[in-house]
């Protein structure tokens, strides 16, 4: 017995001229049987292997139309991309692409630091060869949309304990964390946080909101960017002019 996906009424949304960007779909598709006699949904009924290949048929152009989008090649990965350890490669990517992103988004503001949980980043590894835009949807499946969440210092100190006791997570370059001495030392651009000063975060309204156990910063002022983190992480892959090459050398985060 075959099964196929009707995506017909998602697939409106998705490739809507008004949207600019790959979303997902806001409708659940309905999963029909083909069986020798279904309902066509008029009443009628399509028998046997013709009603197969109709149904077939109906779909195809729209599944053409979501292979290509789906398929598209971003940018070649000259190194693996692991989940791996309190610093990872992808979750440097990640931040980095994020804190990109961010900067463009909020023009004359200061921010901090990128993050966001590691538990949304759902693979392991994403090999070497081309970057594909269903590799990020498989990396990040989540609507997560980008906000700048503004800290006090001793805000700021709490949060970043709270993602080293969670053993790590992604974070862009300006952030330095590391365990020397059962002390964490920490580093923004360099420099000691400063109890009466303000920072702004990048991270996603997951985690601003209070999600992965970040209570400290639920309720705090927050800006929203009105995008999705994946989007933004299709727009910046797909503007490396080389292959990427990512390390992951504790410089960020050094938890032993």
């Amino acid at each position: 017995m075959k099964h196929y996906l009707i995506y017909i009424a998602s697939l409106s949304l998705l490739f809507s001229s008004s949207c600019g960007s790959l979303s997902a779909p806001s409708v659940q598709p309905r999963l029909y049987n083909i069986t020798r006699s279904i309902d066509a949904g008029d009443g009628a009924q399509v028998q046997g292997d013709d009603g197969t290949a109709k149904m077939a048929a109906t779909i195809a152009p729209y599944k053409a139309q979501l292979d290509a989008k789906m398929n598209r090649q971003l940018a070649t990965l000259a190194t693996p991309l692991t989940k791996d350890g309190a610093e990872s490669t992808i979750g440097n990517w990640m931040a980095d692409l994020m804190m990109a992103a961010a900067k463009d988004r909020f023009p004359g503001k200061d921010i901090a630091f990128a993050t966001a949980n590691s538990g949304g980043i759902r693979v392991r590894e994403i090999g070497t060869g081309p970057l594909l835009v269903s590799e990020i949807y498989e990396m990040m499946p989540f609507d997560n949309e980008l906000v700048l969440l503004d800290l006090s210092g001793a805000e700021m100190k709490a949060f970043i304990s709270h993602i080293a006791n969670s053993g790590g997570w992604p974070v862009s370059e300006e952030l330095s964390v590391q365990l020397k001495n059962d002390k964490l030392m920490v580093r923004v651009s360099g420099k000691e946080i400063a109890p009466d000063a303000r920072y702004l975060v990048a991270t996603v309204d997951y985690v601003a909101n209070g999600g992965s156990g970040s209570s400290m910063v639920k309720g705090k002022p927050q800006v929203s960017s009105n995008e999705k983190v994946r989007d933004l992480l299709i727009e910046y892959a797909a503007k490396a002019t080389a292959p990427i090459s990512v390390k992951a050398e504790g410089k960020r985060m050094s938890l032993r």
